[in-house]
């Protein structure tokens, strides 16, 4: 939010601030009122100030050049070479010396133009950044004073504050607002804001019916009927107001509402009142479907939750958040009515979030609105409005306000105080504070009060309240720093949390980077994607067969909470890919959700890896193996890291049951200790096709659960042998149909003990060999921990396991 100092000081006196505004903003920001960043836009026109022309002649070495002699006041005379020649002698200009900076970084010095002296320059509104286009030098009116700084001429001698102001202290959306702290924090008077006018003595409720029909969305409702009003541009004291905040002028009355706005923080709207049917307004909850065009243009289909402002036919206005096409005031306009109202927060900030509305007036009325000023701001606005449209107000205006918001009282103690802040803290400095503040403030027995906030103050409800706000006014440096006493043994750290992090330490050594997606997901994207829940289910990852839905969803991509972390990361993949990155190897470790029964949902901890591409190199020689492996390769690092020893992958047993979005030929499922807990394949082809993803790229996806039970597990420290090892090497011709995963298994079930590893080192399927069979080298590692291997136990194990292959497999020795 922006803060004019020049405005502020119309309330309290800053003056003594203006040229030192980081001293000010240091004490709102030690207050908890974070001054973001300060703009002194006197700065910004520094050496530039206005002159008078005393003789303009031509250049002698230029013919479209003048020579002018221009003087700034106390008899101090420049001579400036000027391009432009809509200037005359007498005339008043705004002149740049040496050591302005104009915008664009452009810096004013002493020149030679054409073997002339130039010693500034005579300045247009584009050169000075007030203008888009210039048709030449600026020239001021007549009884523009001489020598004097254009900043302060100009009226741009102000200096303004961008206020980071927290969700509880929306009683400082305001000039008003804000001097009433400040007041408080300089301990400085402050002006009270009194409007006065007067009114032709006629009935605003004889003009316009008021019917509040949802009280409990607008306690409090205010408006004045306002005829003979001339609407148009607004004078530029207005117009410089509303520009210092950042605010464009529309037009006198827009321009007074948004004036009160950011003087007393009340919204208010202004209606055409012969556009409004039946000169009455209503105040109920919209139709369900109902179409709602607003100020902008925007069509809008209402739920039926949104409070509306209507007349006898049609909706107007959405309460707080924006205003209607229809009844919006336009240069014709002559009779208005002026509303002033207190809305419910919560029913502002939903109708404001529903429909993707974000407007000052929402912004303030979702944090909370002062409902005991709402008839002041009124008035306020009524008098500037006589002031600047003309026009004549009506008396009696629309008060509704059935049931006035009371405060309740607060009691505390000072032993209270002192006892939070760590610090003794004195009765008399207490009391003053709360009066500053503006409670009302009773003693109730020795230290112990009785304290009333003021209406403005939402966020002052308990004690603590009040404590924090004697710390922050005295000053939190005041806390002492003290070790607190460590009576208890601390927590001890979550075991998921310590198997998650050495997870993820794992993955990250083996060249994977940690992704963090949200837990929302659109649920019919989520649904197209995983398409088939059965096979992720049999895949041992639990899903429902609808997602868990979002009450409130921000939009349609974000409704549901995400079942499966592979449609993250495939996200991730095809965002990645088209930024440009070709090679990428990601995890995520998160939860899913399932929906057990209607409302009532599960939480469950996945792993999910990604791998894409091949990473390619100046000095290193491509290699286009399948990315599969690599993400099979991670997964039986962390198995191992974990101590899971008992691990296998298996493949699908019916092609047609296989994950929808892999590859139908390369997936498997993952077997730990027997138990189906995840998949791995290589992502589908049409997949990849319809996202436009060019390279190859593999997925897995793990319950993290089954892998944690048991956890932690240690590895058994055996000495090292010191009998040799004993290698066998068999080429076993077998049909491709045939496993080799099978084949392993069979053999370290036969070979015994003795065997302690196995690999395959060669694989061939040439011209040799028969149709439909292949050629599979094993290596077989054998040792015996206790003596001297001999031959005799390898041979009657090799001949074990080949007669048992022979047996299941037909298979038989190459």
């Amino acid at each position: 939010m922006k803060i004019s100092l020049k405005w502020l000081n119309e309330y309290v006196d800053v003056k003594d601030y203006f040229t030192k505004p980081e001293a000010l903003a240091e004490i709102l920001t030690r207050a908890g009122l974070e001054v973001e960043e300060i703009q002194n836009k006197a700065k910004d026109f520094e050496f530039v100030v206005t002159g008078l022309i005393l003789e303009k002649d031509k250049h002698p070495n230029a013919d479209k050049l003048s020579l002018c002699r221009v003087t700034t006041g106390d008899g101090v005379v420049h001579q400036i070479v000027c391009g432009a020649q809509n200037h005359k002698t007498n005339d008043k200009v705004i002149v740049a010396l040496p050591g302005a900076v104009l915008p664009g970084n452009f810096v004013i010095k002493k020149a030679v133009v054409r073997d002339v002296e130039s010693g500034g320059m005579l300045c247009s509104m584009k050169e000075l950044g007030l203008a888009g286009e210039s048709q030449g030098i600026a020239i001021l009116p007549e009884d523009a004073p001489i020598g004097k700084p254009y900043a302060e001429y100009a009226g741009y001698d102000d200096v303004t504050f961008e206020l980071k102001v927290t969700a509880n202290r929306a009683d400082c959306l305001s000039h008003y607002g804000l001097a009433r702290e400040v007041a408080c924090l300089l301990v400085r008077p402050l002006k009270v804001i009194e409007p006065k006018f007067e009114n032709n003595g006629e009935s605003t409720k004889a003009k316009i019916a008021l019917d509040v029909r949802a009280a409990e969305l607008c306690p409090r409702y205010t408006g004045r009927f306002i005829q003979g009003v001339k609407v148009g541009p607004s004078p530029a004291w207005l117009k410089s107001r509303l520009e210092s905040v950042g605010l464009n002028s529309i037009n006198n009355v827009v321009d007074v509402t948004n004036y009160v706005m950011m003087e007393l923080g009340q919204p208010l709207h202004a209606f055409d009142a012969k556009q409004l049917q039946g000169q009455k307004i209503i105040v109920e909850k919209a139709k369900p479907q109902e179409k709602f065009t607003t100020l902008d243009g925007s069509e809008l289909t209402l739920t039926g939750e949104e409070l509306m402002i209507k007349d006898a036919e049609r909706s107007v206005c959405m309460a707080g958040v924006i205003g209607g096409k229809n009844s919006g005031v336009t240069e014709a306009t002559q009779e208005i009515f002026l509303e002033a109202a207190f809305f419910a927060l919560h029913g502002v900030r939903k109708a404001s979030r529903s429909h993707g509305l974000n407007t000052d007036s929402s912004y303030r009325f979702s944090r909370g609105v002062d409902s005991e000023g709402t008839m002041r701001a009124l008035d306020r606005a009524t008098e500037l409005l006589l002031k600047v449209a003309g026009g004549s107000a009506f008396a009696e205006p629309h008060d509704f306000y059935p049931q006035a918001q009371k405060k309740e009282f607060v009691r505390i103690s000072i032993k209270t105080v002192s006892d939070r802040l760590g610090y003794a803290a004195d009765p008399k400095r207490f009391e003053d504070f709360m009066t500053r503040l503006g409670c009302q403030i009773k003693t109730v027995g020795e230290g112990d009060y009785e304290v009333l906030p003021p209406s403005f103050r939402f966020d002052l409800e308990i004690d603590m309240d009040l404590v924090e706000e004697y710390a922050r006014l005295y000053g939190y440096e005041h806390i002492p720093e003290t070790m607190p006493v460590l009576t208890i043994v601390p927590t001890r750290h979550d075991m998921n949390y310590q198997l998650s992090h050495r997870a993820s330490q794992i993955l990250r050594g083996n060249g994977y980077n940690q992704a963090m997606n949200l837990a929302f997901a659109g649920s019919q994207a989520q649904m197209k994607f995983l398409k088939s829940l059965r096979s992720i289910s049999a895949a041992g990852l639990q899903v429902s067969d609808q997602p868990v839905k979002v009450l409130n969803p921000l939009n349609e991509e974000q409704d549901s909470l995400r079942m499966s972390l592979s449609f993250g990361l495939m996200k991730n993949l095809s965002q990645n890919f088209h930024q440009g990155n070709s090679f990428g190897r990601i995890f995520e470790i998160g939860k899913t959700f399932t929906l057990k029964a209607k409302e009532d949902y599960q939480e469950h901890w996945r792993l999910g890896l990604l791998a894409w591409g091949n990473e390619k190199g100046l000095w290193q020689q491509n290699v286009n193996h399948p990315v599969v492996f690599e993400v099979k390769a991670a997964v039986e690092s962390l198995l191992e890291s974990f101590c899971i020893t008992s691990f296998e992958w298996v493949n699908v047993a019916d092609k047609s049951e296989a994950v929808d979005f892999l590859h139908r030929g390369q997936n498997a499922l993952l077997k730990v200790e027997g138990k189906v807990v995840g998949f791995i394949g290589a992502l589908h082809p049409v997949l990849l096709e319809e996202e436009k993803i060019r390279v190859p790229a593999a997925i897995a996806e793990i319950d993290l659960e089954a892998i944690y039970q048991r956890q932690p597990r240690w590895n058994r420290i055996q000495p090292i042998s010191r009998f040799p090892k004993m290698e066998r090497d068999l080429a076993l011709v077998m049909k491709k149909a045939i496993r080799v995963g099978e084949v392993m298994r069979d053999m370290r079930k036969e070979a015994g003990p003795l065997l302690k590893d196995i690999e395959v080192f060669d694989v061939y399927a040439g011209d040799k060999l028969e149709i439909g069979q292949k050629s599979v080298a094993f290596r077989l590692t054998y040792q015996d921990r206790k003596d001297t291997l001999r031959d005799e136990p390898v041979n009657q194990s090799i001949q074990k396991v080949l007669e048992s292959l022979k047996q299941k497999f037909e298979i038989s020795v190459r």
